[in-house]
């Protein structure tokens, strides 16, 4: 979908002009800041700034270098770069259904909800838990070079990286209440994917409902993803899968600059002392 200069996407991938006076936090994804080749839209945070930004600001090197000396820094980079890429194609498809309907259903009067299937949708849903899911797998080697590189007993997870003693201790309440809040739920959304049952009913459905006289897109993900089986999943109390993505995503891209903001690890991407 070719979007036009100037428009915001909100939540279900509703498009509207980005002069449009909208409700705080709503935001998406814009037109109105840079974008980066491969996409066609720059995903922002709820401060509104863009996550692709500040995605290429993650392991920037400001010295001479191997490209061997930062393979983890790159690896952390290009793995939150999939993750977006990931978004921005979920986004598409979304505003792809909202735009389908408005052509179809321009009135309210016409129809007040519908549904479509894309297993599109689906697909980009799937392969955007993997990338963001393997972010947390990144930051483990990352936080192993700079932390733990030396000591017996290599961290083969992120669950023992979170309660390693040998991370800064505030990092480490912050490594710990992400993974408790973000990461646990992240994982089992990913092992269903990948080891037991794909997060649908057994269709591809997407749901259509008119929001403040808009067109917007819903597909539901399972609440209680540990359960591990479609048999048991709960998609009635589950989150939209737009807003669910987004939300990971730009909270993937907080904890990354957390990570490199470490003194240990600043030091070594920019070769100079960094404050404790």
């Amino acid at each position: 979908m070719e979007y036009p200069d100037g428009v915001n996407v909100l939540e279900h991938g509703i498009v509207v002009p980005s002069s449009e006076d909208i409700s705080s936090g709503s935001v998406i994804a814009t037109t109105r800041l840079p974008i980066y080749s491969g996409f066609t839209l720059t995903a922002v945070a709820l401060d509104g700034s863009s996550l692709n930004e500040r995605t290429l600001g993650i392991a920037q090197i400001d010295r001479a270098h191997t490209i061997s000396d930062f393979y983890e820094e790159y690896d952390l980079r290009y793995s939150l770069h999939s993750t977006l890429y990931h978004l921005n194609q979920l986004i598409t498809l979304y505003t792809g259904g909202c735009q389908l309907f408005e052509e179809t259903y321009p009135h309210s009067k016409d129809a007040a909800q519908g549904n479509v299937s894309d297993p599109r949708i689906f697909y980009e849903i799937d392969a955007l838990l993997g990338s963001a899911r393997r972010v947390y797998e990144v930051i483990r080697k990352v936080l192993w070079k700079h932390h733990g590189s030396g000591s017996s007993g290599r961290w083969r997870s992120i669950r023992t990286a979170v309660k390693s003693p040998l991370l800064p201790a505030e990092f480490a309440k912050t490594l710990e209440n992400s993974w408790d809040t973000h990461g646990e739920t992240l994982a089992d959304y990913r092992d269903c994917v990948a080891h037991y049952d794909p997060l649908t009913n057994g269709q591809t459905t997407c749901w259509m409902d008119r929001f403040d006289g808009r067109w917007g897109t819903t597909v539901k993900l399972p609440a209680n993803p540990s359960e591990k089986s479609r048999l048991r999943f709960d998609f009635e109390s589950g989150p939209d899968a737009l807003q669910y993505c987004h939300m990971i995503a730009a909270h993937l891209v907080e904890l990354s600059e957390e990570v490199t903001a470490l003194p240990a690890v600043a030091k070594h991407l920019r070769g100079t002392e960094t404050e404790e």
